[in-house]
């Protein structure tokens, strides 16, 4: 008995341990895509869901849900215990301004058992992955002239 207990102590804690790591990325994303062009966060995520428009502010909404079903308790039924359930959905809504990602929020279900916005990470992860390699962040976008694609002749 203590031995079954002791292996969905450890199954709980590599499960919460995910969801840290997604916890994470979502909050990281927070701060690494703040002052990405427009441009650059649209190559990243793709067309936003819904976009709305209020003067020079834009509004990039976009969903992510969580498919799994997965359920997991520790303890003894009635005597509380610890539930992991594996669902939940979030948006990831972008505020840009002047072309420039000023913040980035999230709503809807977005917690995952003692890991808050851990459903969100599926949306920003691979930006964050891509915003944490110096040479590949795309923190400015340069601006294509003719005088940069033209080779001068020598």
């Amino acid at each position: 008995m203590l031995m079954k207990a002791l292996i969905w102590a450890v199954l709980a804690c590599m499960l919460v341990g995910c969801a840290f790591e997604d916890m994470r990325d979502a909050h990281a994303a927070q701060q690494r895509l703040v002052g990405w062009s427009e441009l650059d966060l649209e190559s990243c995520l793709g067309a936003p869901d819904h976009q709305s428009t209020f003067g020079d502010t834009e509004i990039l909404t976009y969903f992510g849900n969580s498919t799994s079903n997965k359920v997991f308790t520790l303890g003894m039924p009635f005597f509380g215990g610890l539930t992991i359930s594996g669902g939940g959905y979030c948006h990831a809504i972008f505020r840009v301004r002047e072309g420039r990602v000023a913040e980035l929020r999230y709503t809807g279900e977005t917690d995952a058992t003692l890991a808050p916005d851990a459903y969100c990470a599926p949306i920003v992860r691979g930006c964050v992955h891509q915003a944490e390699q110096p040479a590949a962040s795309p923190l400015i976008t340069p601006e294509v002239t003719p005088s940069t694609t033209a080779e001068t002749p020598r």
